[in-house]
């Protein structure tokens, strides 16, 4: 999965955990750029 996937790609999931999930994976495991922007989805949660 690219950057500009996860953009537009929404996870609109109730629990954030979940989503976080959900969004890693889709993650290419050696895409440490597409799992740090997951980490960042889990923290606007806390926003």
């Amino acid at each position: 999965m690219n950057n500009y996937d996860l953009k537009e790609k929404k996870f609109h999931i109730s629990d954030p955990v979940e989503s976080y999930f959900e969004c890693i994976s889709s993650c290419d495991i050696s895409d440490g750029l597409c799992i740090t922007r997951c980490v960042e989805i889990l923290r606007e949660y806390d926003k």
